[in-house]
């Protein structure tokens, strides 16, 4: 029972902070305070102000305000996006501070001067979905002003987020033209009182009472207990019983499905399939394996197809006892496979002791699991024999699955995906602008048939990336993460993004997470961290980075001549070079120019890239 001085009310709050704090801190700490300073006495508080809100509590990045109406926080919200950008225009992308907001009508617990509770949680949650710069609202913030406010409001559809039962629907408001209507002249800053103490005092008071903080926090994880960790799970693929006709037709389906319906939760780690697949057939024991993939639990098991039914048994192993802790079996028509993984991984939650919720699945409609077998049969034979006939013959059974199965998202994002290799790979023929053209209309088309499916997210970051949109590439590419953690290779897709537009900083992150659910990755992940190594100038650790796995291939030599040439090892640089070009004879200067224009805007890195290939030997 709650306490009788408590009191609630529906109030509307906005939730803002600053993208990327930690790393503008790190790089300029002092720099970082007075410009966000700067922001809120000129920008932001000024805007709260006018709009008649209340700021309830400042967090170093951000910020906490209540509006008594749902208009006034949302025209807040545009005016101070709008008034922040204008602010900065004239300063480095880098140097900027851009704001997340999200907005939520909802009940609250008011405590003195404080509020909690759902109502704010959710508005926090829902802030991290945003864009940089960007706003999110909840549906019930959108139902209040979508008739009141000339605004496009994109919806972004039900979000499952963290310690928010069920779904979350979700809005983006998009800071167009038409937004420009709600963004007002700058107001005057407000004026300090009189007799203000002298701000050397408050600077110091603050440090001191920062200091006094900063020892409790520190002391509080110094004496914390040990967190509890996440349960590890891995999957091993699925062996096939099925006749010797109809062997192969399923693949890694089973096994693939569990472990993205699995990576839904947010409760676990999933071991990603390119680490855990490489046991099949292994004669090792599930603890050793566990061991090598850092598992607590190992799901096993079979599946057998007789042409209508598929029959899938399972066993969920704990990893140090090899006790079988579950095991069942399911027989259902083929076209059940989707909700047959999701029923997989639901008993496995459960078996495994996690509280979970619902999350959100990929669609299941007819003709989909057919598509879903083309667009696997395709990605498998590209993976074995990368060639162009391999390639055409991809386009081709994907273009009769277009046909076929006109409202599934699989032939779509596998068309969009074979393309993008067609065209950088100059494997198909044709006007190449209404290729691309296509290439992103498949992919944009997979990802409003199926907006819960991750691969549509994948194959539409690939497209926008190749098509040079660099940002909006990464956005996609973080909604395929969203829907499966343990993709390795989306979160490979989000590191070259990140690389290519200059945040090396989030892309070694997303590095690190990578080898945590992909312990087994392999030369890739070597191969992405000494570039990013090389374009911040680390070029001897780049080196010690590329050199640490023997099993680099010819193609990231050229990564390696690059680093060479920042060593001044002219010599080492050459020998690199000349091993690419024997085994890629009519690459040049020209056409590594020709692909990369567009598609890496750190600032200055790909001229040095370019000087990097001539003087190494590239033929020109």
């Amino acid at each position: 029972m709650e306490p009788d001085h408590q009191e609630r009310r529906l109030t509307t709050i906005l939730s803002a902070d600053v993208e990327g704090y930690s790393n503008l801190m790190r790089q300029d700490e002092g720099g970082t305070l007075a410009a966000l300073k700067a922001l809120r006495s000129s920008e932001i508080d000024p805007r709260i102000e006018r709009h008649h809100g209340r700021t309830v509590k400042l967090m170093g990045d951000g910020s906490l305000v209540e509006f008594a109406s749902v208009i006034d926080a949302v025209s807040f919200a545009v005016d101070v996006q709008h008034a922040i950008a204008a602010a900065q225009g004239e300063l480095p992308e880098d140097d900027r501070i851009q704001f997340r907001i999200g907005i939520n009508v909802g009940d609250v617990i008011v405590d003195g001067d404080d509020i909690y509770g759902d109502g704010v949680n959710v508005a926090a949650r829902i802030e991290g979905l945003a864009e940089p710069g960007g706003i999110c609202i909840s549906r019930s913030t959108f139902d209040q002003v979508n008739e009141k406010l000339d605004l496009t409001f994109a919806p972004m559809g039900p979000r499952i987020v963290k310690n928010i039962p069920g779904p979350v629907e979700v809005y983006r408001i998009e800071l167009d033209d038409r937004s420009q209507a709600l963004a007002m002249e700058a107001p005057p800053p407000i004026a300090e009182p009189q007799d203000a103490p002298p701000r050397r005092g408050i600077l110091q008071f603050a440090i001191a009472a920062g200091l006094v903080i900063l020892a409790l926090v520190a002391g509080a994880y110094y004496f914390r207990s040990e967190p509890i960790k996440p349960p590890v799970i891995a999957v091993l693929p699925f062996e096939d019983l099925s006749p010797k006709e109809l062997k192969g037709i399923l693949n890694d389906t089973i096994g693939d499905g569990i472990i993205t319906s699995l990576a839904r939760y947010k409760e676990f780690t999933v071991i990603s399939r390119r680490s855990s697949f490489k046991f099949r057939n292994s004669e090792e024991g599930i603890s050793e394996i566990a061991d090598q993939l850092g598992a607590d639990f190992v799901l096993e098991g079979s599946q057998q197809y007789d042409g209508e039914r598929l029959r899938v048994t399972a066993q969920l192993i704990d990893a140090d006892t090899e006790t079988h802790i579950w095991a069942d079996e399911i027989d259902v028509p083929l076209e059940a496979l989707l909700k047959t993984n999701s029923e997989i991984s639901r008993k496995v939650a459960n078996a495994v002791g996690a509280k979970v919720v619902a999350t959100a699945e990929a669609r299941m409609t007819e003709g989909d699991v057919s598509a879903l077998l083309i667009a696997n049969a395709a990605q498998s034979r590209i993976m074995r024999n990368f060639s162009r006939e391999s390639l055409l013959k991809n386009i081709e059974e994907q273009e009769q699955s277009l046909k076929d199965y006109p409202d599934s998202a699989w032939g779509h994002l596998g068309q969009a995906l074979s393309l993008r290799i067609g065209l950088r790979y100059g494997w198909i023929e044709g006007d190449e602008k209404a290729l691309r053209k296509r290439m992103i209309d498949l992919a944009r088309r997979g990802v409003e048939l199926d907006p819960n499916n991750f691969l549509a997210y994948h194959a539409l970051g690939r497209a926008l990336m190749f098509s040079r949109d660099l940002e909006a590439a990464a956005v996609a590419f973080r909604r395929a993460i969203e829907l499966n953690p343990s993709s390795s290779f989306a979160r490979s897709a989000l590191t070259l993004a990140l690389t290519r537009l200059g945040k090396t900083d989030e892309a070694l992150a997303e590095i690190e997470v990578t080898a945590r659910i992909d312990p087994f990755y392999g030369h890739s992940l070597y191969w992405d961290k000494a570039l990013i190594q090389w374009q911040i100038g680390e070029c001897e650790q780049a080196l010690a980075t590329f050199k640490s796995t023997p099993s680099m291939p010819v193609a990231a030599n050229k990564v390696l001549a690059a680093i060479y040439q920042c060593l001044s090892e002219r010599e080492k640089a050459a020998k690199a070079m000349a091993d690419f070009v024997a085994e890629n004879p009519e690459w040049s200067v020209s056409r590594e120019r020709d692909v990369l224009t567009g598609m890496w805007s750190a600032p200055g890195a790909l001229d040095r890239w370019l000087e990097a290939m001539e003087a190494s030997g590239m033929p020109l």
